[in-house]
């Protein structure tokens, strides 16, 4: 739950309500999991931008190029910040942890958060590519990059309310995050409806062909849409180890986050709040490991990049 601004501006960065060793173990644990971000989604970022799009399709590339620059950003702009803070602080550097400590309580809100809403706008476009005929003239590159500029947008806008009102952001906070999954478990739930009912279609039709003509071979157009399928469905995979991964990791704060709505600040919830952010944060640092475990053409790039760096270097 966002805190009062001018409360932060003014306080110490260290809750008394935290002891001290669970800090050290917090600044170990980000400490360690800010390296792989750093490094796993910039690999990322540097495999988009070399993959060509008829391997990786163009929208679904473009969603993901920003869901990986929104967790590199975590690592950056979250992480390094929080630990600086927290050491200044451990220091006796009280000036300087709450000068650090000031903008990274805006951008704690800002990254984390906004990578639900490129997962939720991902579902959407997966679910309007299966179920929308005329896709490719709807979703074309200009209005991908108009949704993807807006929610940058739109993000940045509602983080910013924290230094208004922090009370307006977290009933917003907690609003959007319920309503985005919401929709991505929806939108997930129709796909895998609408792709079990379609499969059971096409085996009908190869039994029924069997029995028709047992030598007859599928056409080519049925071969190319069954392998556009399987493209189709692997990144529907994909996306949903993502959201899994997701929920298991943001479960608890948006729990927690509710409960300090109703009955308030209370310690056990404070530090679960505190152990549950850094949950968030560690997500970051999955989601390029699940890329190079799902999406084969990723993964190829990823490990020439490597092997390019690691020759180079010798």
């Amino acid at each position: 739950m966002a805190e009062n601004f001018s409360v932060v501006l003014q306080g110490r960065f260290l809750d008394p309500e935290i002891p001290f060793a669970l800090y050290v173990l917090d600044v170990t644990l980000n400490a360690l999991s800010s390296i792989t971000t750093i490094f796993g989604n910039t690999l990322i970022i540097v495999a988009l931008r070399k993959i060509r799009a008829t391997h990786v399709h163009m929208v679904f590339k473009a969603f993901l190029f920003n869901l990986a620059l929104a967790d590199l950003s975590v690592g950056l702009l979250v992480q390094l910040p929080y630990i600086l803070a927290v050491l200044t602080s451990m220091s006796g550097y009280a000036e300087v942890s709450r000068i650090i400590g000031a903008p990274f309580h805006l951008v704690t809100w800002y990254f984390p958060v906004i990578s639900v809403a490129f997962q939720t706008a991902i579902a959407i476009d997966r679910f309007l590519a299966l179920h929308v005929e005329s896709y490719r003239r709807l979703v074309t590159r200009k209005r991908v990059l108009k949704v993807l500029v807006f929610i940058w947008i739109a993000r940045l806008a509602e983080t910013c309310l924290i230094i208004y009102d922090h009370r307006i952001f977290n009933v917003m906070a907690n609003i959007g995050l319920g309503f985005c999954m919401f929709v991505i478990t929806a939108c997930y739930l129709k796909i895998y409806l609408t792709l079990r009912r379609q499969e059971q279609t096409v085996r009908e039709m190869i039994s029924l062909r069997r029995q028709n003509n047992s030598d007859q071979r599928p056409s080519t157009q049925v071969r190319k849409n069954n392998f556009n399928l399987v493209k189709y469905k692997r990144s529907i995979y994909t996306m949903f180890c993502i959201y899994i991964a997701f929920i298991l990791c943001s479960v608890p704060v948006f729990c927690v986050m509710i409960a300090l709505q109703i009955q308030g600040p209370e310690r056990p919830t404070i530090i679960v709040h505190f152990l549950g952010a850094t949950l968030v944060y560690i997500n970051s640092s999955l989601n390029p490991v699940l890329y190079c475990w799902r999406i084969r053409e990723i993964r190829r790039m990823v490990k020439r990049t490597v092997s390019k760096t690691f020759c180079a270097g010798r």
